[in-house]
């Protein structure tokens, strides 16, 4: 197996890239940068492994949780690809590594979400980061930012960060205010799913503030609380496809 042909892979990216509306041009290739390298380094690791079946409910590392800490990593990744520091992303490393750290939105810590893969997490953690430092060494600003964002384009590209992501949530709060009954008519003949049902089960949030949902959800949506987004993952509410 050859070589991957990293300049190949730049203009590839650079076009689908831009067929989604993100462009150093645009302003917004760093936030793609920083989707892909929560994908690369965090979100497709081996927390994804202690996420899932029995360890992740011991540990309580629900979607919630995982909501909350992938969109704080983002937000994280996206400083460090706009610093002007030579090192941002050993730094970048170290607050993903703390383990006395408590995750924003919830009241755990890595030591407790993530016990019984600490150490793959560790390993995993470094060897990214080692990967992506040796490209940014490699490759001029903006040509690391389009090879970072290409692990994000890998799995949904309208993750929190892309610009898709904006519309998603939109279309949430239109639904979410009675504001789409096509959507409310789809959900009960073809998923035989009650809205009024579900918004039943929602967090208080969801009843009382709105704005206040649908401000995080754009900006930051582990301010919402990890409880409160376990409601919202998985939710054809945020379904782009209904």
């Amino acid at each position: 197996m050859g070589e991957f042909d990293h300049e190949a892979a730049i203009a590839h990216t650079s076009t689908h890239l831009r067929s989604l509306g993100v462009s150093a041009q645009a302003g917004n290739l760093a936030n793609a940068a920083a989707v892909g390298i929560t994908e690369f380094v965090w979100r497709n690791g081996p927390i994804e492994d202690a996420h899932a079946g029995a360890r992740g409910r011991r540990n309580k590392l629900h979607d919630g949780v995982m909501f909350a800490r992938n969109t704080w990593v983002y937000h994280q990744a996206l400083e460090a690809v706009t610093s002007s520091q030579p090192y941002a992303l050993l730094d970048f490393e170290a607050c993903l590594l703390d383990r006395d750290l408590v995750w924003p939105g919830t009241s755990g810590t890595l030591t407790q979400f993530g016990y019984g893969a600490l150490g793959e997490i560790k390993k995993h953690t470094k060897k990214a980061i080692n990967y992506l430092m040796a490209l940014q060494r490699r490759f001029p600003h903006e040509e690391f930012l389009v090879l970072a964002a290409l692990n994000g384009l890998l799995g949904a590209d309208d993750h929190f960060g892309m610009p898709a992501w904006e519309g998603r949530v939109h279309a949430a709060m239109n639904r979410l205010r009675g504001q789409d009954p096509t959507f409310v008519e789809r959900l009960k003949t073809e998923y035989k799913i009650d809205f009024g049902e579900l918004l039943s089960q929602a967090p208080p949030v969801v009843h009382s503030d709105l704005p206040e949902v649908e401000r995080a959800l754009l900006n930051a949506p582990y301010e919402l609380g990890a409880e409160a987004l376990d409601w919202f993952a998985w939710n054809p509410v945020l379904d782009r496809d209904l």
